[in-house]
């Protein structure tokens, strides 16, 4: 098995002064790839008492926090902020957005990040690694320094010949290399201008129009981001609605924030030509319509970044990951390897930063002698446009193909005292996927103001298995978004009970607005 880390700034370990003499030197832990999962599972298994070495080409801490989730919320925040304050200074107010990006992701220094690991006692080595395992376990993980300067992406590859090799054994090994973005099968689509998130999200240029190629998580944020500032915005997605994933109300109450920021939602609909013209790129839709734009932003998915994996031996899911076990041990034809582990988007498990760190944890407890199997169960989903969305666990779809009978419960955000205080309006609801013999609440979503943090009592009451008759009873402040959640919980409960046959307890319902006006 060979695996490669991520190109990175050309800056070197203390363990540097080694490197010439070619004598491989043994630690406990390897982590190839220095992200979140690294930052996580690095520091605890160090605290344990192991050796750990971190190898990373690029920024430490990985795509989050310099090029995807960090200035994505940054330049969000600031855009919703223009909207709101009705200005229509677009240039003024993108170079504050540009600002605050820049403040968000410390310039793209990770200086800080670098002394957490030492601070830590874990060793990072800056440079590309090519692993192999031995036929008993361990192995050896080769690391050219220097092949990439300080301002490379993550998606860059090394300079070939450039740099010393440095030779060090492992124990065990970590894979968290992460994912790389995947462009569509467009024809012409290499011939004119795109832009892939990372790039968006690090350039400064404000085009004057933009096509979004997917409406995901990332192609809606980043939608709404450029309609915010005057941007001429279309988004294409091949599904019949925006987030395919989720319930259907997300992606319609989305789609309706959408396009009150200026977007021109086009779904149901395939890109299936890309060539210059118009604005500079012309999209030819398979419907027989076409959309222009300065420039394509593709969004419409990520692949585990295998490129450099030697993968033969190992078990590959279709989606192109690591396939792991429970513990997130490689698989190799069907079995568990004890000594390597692969956490985050590469083995395509729960593709978030919070999904990386969790796995990490589980990893750090194996490392230091206490294995444990992940539960993913109410794994948080969000999205971060305005209105935000949570989601956690099962949709009705998913519920119902996974063997449940299910009754569904919808509850409109606009309809309790915190909206009628802020006066909002807007699209969004509760919904919640209850299992209708037990009153096991499956899965939850929730679209509304602050949705991800108030939403987060949802993702407990499905880790935890909770019923809705507990869901039912919990009391929340008012005027909260929280109470929300009673009418839909008290809607659900009901249906349950007269799926048993019992009488239900009449409920006032949400009244709340009500209370709040008088």
């Amino acid at each position: 098995m060979t695996t490669t880390a991520q190109p990175t700034t050309a800056e070197t370990s203390p363990a540097a002064d080694r490197a010439s003499s070619r004598v491989p030197r043994t630690v406990d832990v390897v982590v190839v790839g220095g992200g979140s999962a690294a930052e996580t599972a690095g520091p605890r298994a160090a605290a344990a008492g192991l050796s750990v070495v971190v190898v990373e080409a690029s920024l430490v801490g990985g795509e989050c926090p310099f090029w995807a989730c960090v200035p994505s919320k940054a330049m969000l925040l600031a855009g919703h902020a223009h909207r709101a304050g009705g200005s229509t200074d677009h240039d003024a107010a993108w170079s504050w957005a540009l600002q605050r990006r820049r403040e968000a992701t410390a310039g793209l220094d990770d200086s800080g990040k670098v002394r957490g690991l030492a601070d830590a006692g874990v060793e990072l080595v800056r440079g590309w690694a090519e692993v192999e395992r031995s036929p008993g376990g361990g192995g050896l993980v080769r690391v050219r320094r220097g092949a990439s300067g300080p301002d490379d992406g993550p998606d860059d590859g090394p300079d070939d010949g450039a740099g010393e090799v440095e030779e060090i054994g492992w124990r065990t090994l970590v894979v968290a290399t992460g994912s790389t973005p995947s462009a569509p099968p467009v024809d012409g689509l290499e011939d004119v201008p795109t832009w892939t998130s990372d790039e968006a999200l690090t350039s400064d240029h404000r085009p004057a129009s933009l096509v979004v190629l997917g409406g995901g998580a990332v192609g809606c944020e980043l939608s709404q981001v450029y309609a915010s500032f005057g941007v001429r915005t279309t988004l294409v997605e091949t599904t019949p609605r925006l987030l395919a994933s989720e319930q259907p109300s997300v992606g319609e109450a989305v789609e309706q924030a959408l396009a009150g920021s200026g977007v021109d939602v086009r779904t149901g609909v395939t890109a299936s030509r890309a060539r210059t013209g118009g604005d500079g790129v012309v999209l030819e839709l398979d419907d027989g319509s076409e959309v222009t734009g300065e420039r394509v932003l593709l969004a419409s998915g990520r692949r585990p970044r295998l490129e450099c994996v030697q993968t033969q031996g190992l078990d590959v899911t279709d989606a192109g990951a690591l396939a792991v076990d429970d513990r997130y041990r490689v698989l190799a034809d069907g079995q568990p390897l004890d000594d390597v582990y692969a956490v985050g988007d590469v083995n395509g498990r729960a593709p978030y930063t919070h999904g990386a760190n969790y796995q990490a944890r589980v990893v750090a407890d194996a490392l230091t002698g206490h294995p444990r199997a992940g539960d993913e169960t109410g794994m948080p989903r969000a999205v971060y446009t305005e209105p935000s969305v949570l989601a956690t666990g099962l949709t009705a779809e998913g519920a119902r193909d996974a063997g449940h009978e299910v009754v569904v419960a919808v509850q409109a955000s606009h309809d309790t005292g915190r909206a009628h205080v802020e006066r909002y309006d807007g699209p969004g609801t509760v919904e919640l996927v209850v299992d209708a013999g037990t009153g096991v609440l499956l899965g939850a979503s929730a679209v509304g103001p602050e949705a991800d943090s108030w939403g987060g009592e949802l993702v407990l009451a499905v880790r935890a298995r909770l019923t809705v008759e507990l869901l039912a009873e919990v009391v929340h402040p008012f005027p909260a978004w929280g109470e929300l959640l009673l009418p839909a919980a008290e809607s659900a409960r009901d249906q349950v009970r007269e799926r048993r046959g019992e009488l239900p307890r009449p409920t006032q319902g949400a009244a709340e607005p009500a209370h709040a006006a008088g």
